[in-house]
């Protein structure tokens, strides 16, 4: 078996706030020897292909969950026990399971499944977000839930999950502090002091991870969870701003933002705010695990891609 979506699926048109999911399961092993079906979910922008499981080769002093390494295109893929990551018991066979391989961060890894199921396409609106009772902070592996035939499919957060069980792949890695392109006088830190971002991601690990390192470089952080959230407090700034009849800077400088998010996607976000005089010039920074040149060139004049790094270390707000 080999089906492989299209990268370009998720990116239709600029701002259609639509996605395409691939829906797959883990059959967990209940203590009477029933089994329950999980519902998970992937972004297809995510996934390279789905195979058969292949053949692999251990090895030395591997991570825990990742059963070996495979050859998916030339390229040295590690296959990841998802079940096992996740806590779910399931039966330890592989014959009939499956292998999603995953091309995301310019890094490639295969996770175990069960079973594949189909892909549903739909709008981003559809997708919610974790309940705050539900999250888990940094530790919560779930960005999302889509309801889907009376079934809740949860979609994973597989950044989190690479970096759990290869830390040195992780951004936590990155010290601003040590980065000799960043400038740390205290001129610098002074200037970054008077201006506040707003972070959106629906990764509760990602958005910790952006905002530490900007606040490491002085910048004011607000945050929000997805592109709704986002809007609305946006929307909520405009309306006191023109109460008060202040700059909008006074509450929000810039703004970083992921791609894809519930309610509202980082597209149809930025496209909403260009159309908003108020916004029109505010500098937005889009990031995305599989921003590719496609789809940069899908996202046209109304975004700027860069890494979060070059933001602090070019000061863009500060020039």
């Amino acid at each position: 078996m080999n089906d492989e979506p299209s990268k370009n699926a998720i990116l239709t048109e600029s701002g259609t706030n639509e996605l395409e999911i691939i829906e797959f399961h883990l059959m967990k092993q209940l203590p009477d020897g029933s089994t329950k079906t999980c519902y998970y979910g992937i972004n297809v922008a995510k996934v390279r292909e789905v195979i058969q499981v292949p053949e692999t080769t251990d090895y030395p002093n591997a991570q825990p969950h990742m059963i070996g390494v495979f050859s998916s295109r030339e390229k040295l893929t590690p296959l990841i026990d998802l079940a096992g990551w996740l806590g779910v018991p399931t039966r330890p066979e592989k014959d009939n399971k499956f292998v999603i391989v995953t091309d995301f961060n310019n890094m490639t890894n295969g996770f175990l499944i069960d079973s594949i199921s189909r892909i549903h396409r739909i709008s981003w609106e559809a997708v919610e977000s974790p309940s705050q009772f539900l999250e888990a902070g940094e530790q919560d592996c779930v960005v999302a839930v889509v309801r889907k035939n009376n079934n809740l499919i949860m979609i994973l957060d597989f950044e989190k999950i690479i970096a759990d069980i290869n830390p040195e792949l992780s951004m936590e890695k990155y010290d601003v502090t040590q980065d000799r392109s960043v400038n740390i006088s205290e001129t610098s830190a002074k200037k970054r002091e008077a201006k506040t971002v707003l972070v959106v991601d629906d990764s509760a690990f990602i958005r910790s991870l952006i905002e530490n390192t900007l606040r490491s470089a002085g910048y004011n952080i607000l945050s929000a969870k997805d592109g709704g959230e986002a809007f609305e407090k946006l929307m909520e700034f405009e309306k006191i701003a023109k109460e008060e009849g202040v700059a909008i800077t006074e509450f929000v400088d810039a703004i970083i933002s992921d791609v894809e998010m519930p309610r509202m996607d980082g597209m149809h976000l930025v496209k909403r705010l260009r159309d908003n005089d108020t916004y029109k010039t505010m500098p937005i920074v889009m990031f995305s695990s599989i921003m590719s040149e496609d789809n940069r060139a899908r996202l046209g004049s109304l975004l700027v891609v860069k890494l979060i790094q070059r933001l602090v270390a070019c000061d863009p707000l500060c020039d």
